[in-house]
């Protein structure tokens, strides 16, 4: 897949925000993985203009969009800040504090072990041809970054190094593809908004009806009195009337075409934005500790692992909590909290390595 131009991508109609259950939509979220450049670029940036709000916060704030890094990516921030600091020509104090107080605490670290480093497409970035030039071999350190997102995926690895571009894993251009993910899980969550309020709405509904069901066999004459009046009035206005039956599914129907062209402006600009974004997918035969952390990396909350398996039960993944807890406890990347609740990855640390 290619990324278009910006330009290209269609209005954006849809209002978008902040989804109130993320795991609504059966769609698995697009997971951005970043790596230290565009970190750098994001603080320097924000520190150079005094923008308040970050891309990275940004994407934490959907719900279906946590942005997640490598552990070695604080330490290489904090190698290079100064560097990247000095092009952007400022302070690399304010840049710092740019990149402790606003992006670092929307992220997650994530720790992988070896044998995760040696997935299909992670083992492309560690072969290295010396007959390329130099900036365009692979690099011993992009390569937990790759891996994390093969672990995790489907994920964006925002990046600007030639690297993940050069194996069509990222693109050089990384502003454009976090405003696009950003719209993608900005859209997914009005989606599963929509949903949660049509769920509550049809419960409400579901236990007025059910209550007035109760009322009427308790009380069947009055029931039949008060249905019988209500009919003859209704039938008394006109309300029963074939002409004016007509116009009300009229007018339900032209109320309705604003509600379905912006549903279907909404669809395809997601896909429009899905088919523009390169994305690294996940293997056909994901093993228990990917699940388990897809699922996690997702879900916005810690789990049980009894909760855990019930959960990827519903998606045909058949696991015994046991198994679950018994993997979770061997992985670095889970991390255990009381109440033998697991999450996936750790908050970055305030400051940088």
């Amino acid at each position: 897949m290619t990324l278009d131009s910006a330009d290209s991508a269609p209005p954006r109609l849809v209002p978008s925000g902040s989804a109130i259950n993320p795991m609504l939509l059966d769609r698995p979220m697009l997971l951005p993985v970043l790596d230290a450049n565009a970190l750098l670029v994001e603080a320097c940036a924000l520190a150079k203009t005094g923008g308040r709000q970050d891309r990275v916060t940004a994407l934490a704030v959907t719900r279906r969009a946590t942005p997640y890094i490598a552990p070695h990516i604080r330490g290489e921030v904090g190698e290079h800040l100064a560097k990247m600091a000095a092009d952007f020509e400022v302070s690399e104090r304010l840049a710092r504090r740019v990149l402790d107080r606003q992006i670092l605490p929307a992220l997650r670290v994530v720790d992988l072990e070896i044998r995760d480093h040696l997935a299909p497409q992670t083992r492309h970035i560690l072969r290295v041809d010396r007959e390329m030039p130099r900036k365009y071999r692979g690099d011993p350190d992009d390569a937990p970054t790759m891996a994390l997102a093969e672990f995790l995926a489907p994920c964006v690895i925002v990046s600007q190094d030639s690297v993940f571009s050069r194996f069509g894993f990222a693109v050089i251009d990384w502003i454009p593809v976090v405003q696009r993910v950003m719209r993608v899980a900005g859209l997914e969550a009005t989606a599963a908004n929509a949903l949660v309020v049509m769920d509550w709405a049809l419960r409400l509904f579901g236990a007025g009806a059910q209550r007035l069901v109760v009322l009427a066999r308790c009380n069947p004459l009055a029931a039949t009195a008060a249905v019988g009046g209500l009919l003859w009035w209704c039938y008394q206005k006109g309300y029963l009337s074939r002409e004016r039956w007509r116009r009300s599914w009229s007018r339900t129907g032209e109320a309705l075409v604003p509600v379905l062209e912006l549903a279907s402006a909404g669809m395809t600009e997601h896909q429009t934005l899905m088919d523009s974004l390169l994305v690294v997918e996940p293997p056909a035969y994901p093993t228990t500790e990917q699940l388990a952390a897809r699922y996690l990396a997702r879900c916005g909350r810690a789990m049980t692992p009894g909760e855990l398996r019930d959960a990827l039960a519903r998606r045909g993944h058949t696991l015994s909590a046991a198994q679950l807890k018994r993997d979770m406890l061997a992985h670095a990347a889970f991390v255990r909290t009381p109440g033998d609740l697991w999450t996936i990855g750790r908050p970055a640390s305030v400051g940088t390595r």
